[in-house]
């Protein structure tokens, strides 16, 4: 009876899909199953008298093994996830538990492990993740995981007061070419069309369908099934914001696509809608970028729509300003105005601040219209390259008209300022206009160095390096505090106009005014204050100790020539 129950048993063990190693109490195998076999690629001849060490992987290091035995000497058992290799050479992680069994004196005389292999159930939950919130052609996010996601950013934009942009696009005439090539051609189409529209969209350290958040999320792209697309827009600043993606991604499709050996071209409309300004709910946004997609098409197909037309207008006027721009570029049409900062205590101009200007045939545009879309385009690249070469340039040119070497001071952009390669831009600027470093002072805002302090430190030092000065900008407006400005690698406290502004009589509140003098004269670094438009301003300042002043009070900005002329005519 007893020999039939142990046939029975090994004939069970035989069958049963789990991997079963028997060994003895020096753990050296005396048994192994068909599943043992079958998974790890070791034939039962090869495993016998051997121990489990034959296929250990070397992904754990010996105080692993040490604490797995010392949990199976006091416990009897053990069970966890390890990792071993196949007899091919690949790793792969299994589910092992291991029962020691003892004889009628509770010594252990054999141990029983039975283990399987983790990795083909983790492929089938990755391939059930796949098919349930990908599409299968594109390999896009699909309609499903886009709705989760959508929800997921209108929480964000509550939560941080930004707003979530929806873009619905749809490939124009794309029947026509089905017709024409089939549909096997058409669906390759579509697969090469999401390529380029993944180049369009905004990349972050954050993939689509990871939910840990760390700066913002990625912008995301998703099939909607046919031949639309949709995307969806985190944390714009602004709602017209979302031209600049929409342009992005109609420039994508420029070229041609080649099906079949030809060469044939298509065009996408798309409608745009943003949350909270024009919907409240997922179903409702939805349904405006669908009606400003609609629009589209009726209209002819091609380009883009906002579902309100106030955004409409506006995008219209950036896309037209945009052109205007990159021509004003290529034509040399900015200019750079100067002006004048005086020692307030000897009454002596001893620098300016370049002061970009953009003249057109229909008026002057101001710097706070151009500049953010500059930055917003990328196109501050080249116009901050061209405003530091020049201002560098004019700056030893005026020097030598004066007599006496002038400070300039010039601005730098948040993208430029946190662009690689700032220091070596500022190193050829000087070397092209031979330019003595000390003459060159560089202006940031507070917000530029507060949002990753350490960065913007080490970005300052290599700049201080230079022998070049470096101003904190608009200063009181922002957020520094006392413990990071004392880092921070600056020359120069610049006094916001606003407060300055407020010296308007006697009893004007002086108290933020003789706060930040104080504290710049404390850290030993020279105060400016801007904005000074009467005599009484340029007197309390003077008096209160601040070392230099700029305002119309003192000179309005100038083309260089005009600047130089109105120094030489005050001495």
């Amino acid at each position: 009876m007893q020999h039939l129950e142990a046939a029975l048993l090994m004939a069970i063990v035989e069958k049963i899909p789990h991997a079963v190693v028997v060994t003895d109490q020096q753990q050296t195998i005396v048994y192994v199953n068909s599943a043992y076999e079958n998974l790890t690629g070791i034939r039962k001849e090869q495993a016998l008298g051997k121990t489990p060490r034959i296929n250990q992987s070397g992904h754990h290091d010996a105080a692993f093994y040490k604490t797995l035995q010392a949990e199976l000497n006091k416990t009897g058992r053990w069970e966890g996830e390890v990792w071993d290799y196949f007899s091919s050479g690949n790793s792969y992680l299994k589910h092992l538990n291991i029962e020691a069994v003892t004889d009628e004196k509770g010594e252990v005389s054999y141990y029983f492990a039975i283990f399987s292999e983790l990795s083909a159930l983790h492929r089938s939950e990755a391939e059930l993740e796949r098919l349930t919130h990908y599409d299968p052609l594109t390999e896009l996010p699909n309609r499903i995981l886009f709705r989760n996601r959508l929800g997921h950013e209108f929480n964000i934009s509550s939560r941080h007061n930004t707003r979530t942009g929806l873009v619905l696009l749809n490939v124009d005439r794309f029947k026509l070419i089905n017709d024409a090539f089939g549909f096997a051609a058409g669906d390759q189409l579509l697969i090469d069309v999401a390529k380029r529209l993944q180049t369009g969209i905004r990349r972050t350290d954050l993939l689509a369908r990871q939910e840990s958040r760390q700066e913002r999320d990625a912008d995301m792209l998703s099939r909607m099934g046919g031949n639309d697309f949709s995307f969806i827009l985190s944390e714009l600043r602004k709602p017209d914001d979302a031209s600049i993606v929409a342009e992005r991604l109609i420039s994508c499709l420029e070229e041609p696509f080649n099906i079949q050996g030809e060469e044939v071209y298509v065009s996408a409309s798309l409608g745009l809608a943003i949350y909270p300004d024009n919907a409240q709910t997922e179903d409702d946004l939805l349904r405006c970028a669908e009606t400003a997609l609609n629009l589209v098409k009726g209209e002819g197909k091609g380009g883009y729509r906002f579902f309100s037309e106030d955004l409409n207008i506006s995008s219209a006027h950036r896309v037209r300003l945009e052109a205007k721009m990159r021509k004003a570029l290529q034509h040399d049409s900015f200019l750079l105005h100067y002006q004048p900062k005086q020692d307030l205590k000897t009454g002596k101009i001893t620098g300016m601040e370049a002061l970009i200007r953009w003249p057109t045939c229909d008026g002057m545009i101001l710097p706070a219209e151009f500049i953010p879309l500059a930055e917003d385009t990328g196109m501050i690249n080249p116009l901050g390259r061209w405003i530091l070469f020049t201002a560098l340039s004019d700056t030893v040119k005026a020097s030598q008209a004066v007599g006496y070497p002038l400070q300039v001071a010039v601005n730098l952009s948040m993208r430029q300022f946190q662009r690689p390669g700032l220091r070596e831009l500022v190193m050829e600027a000087i070397a092209f206009s031979g330019i003595n470093p000390s003459q060159v002072e560089l202006e940031i805002t507070e917000s530029m160095v507060m949002e990753k302090v350490d960065e913007a430190i080490v970005t300052m030092q290599s700049l201080r390096d230079l022998g070049v000065q470096l101003a904190i900008d608009d200063f009181g407006t922002g957020y520094s505090s006392m413990a990071y400005l004392r880092n921070f690698p600056v020359n120069t406290l610049k006094i916001d106009q606003t407060f300055v502004q407020d010296l308007n009589t006697k009893d004007s509140n002086t108290s933020i005014i003789d706060a930040v003098i104080g504290l710049g004269c404390g850290l030993g670094m020279q105060v400016v204050a801007e904005g000074i438009e009467t005599k009484m301003q340029w007197d309390y300042l003077a008096k209160a100790g601040c070392h230099l002043g700029q305002g119309y009070y003192i000179g309005h900005p100038l083309a260089l020539d005009a600047f130089v002329e109105a120094i030489n005519t005050s001495d």
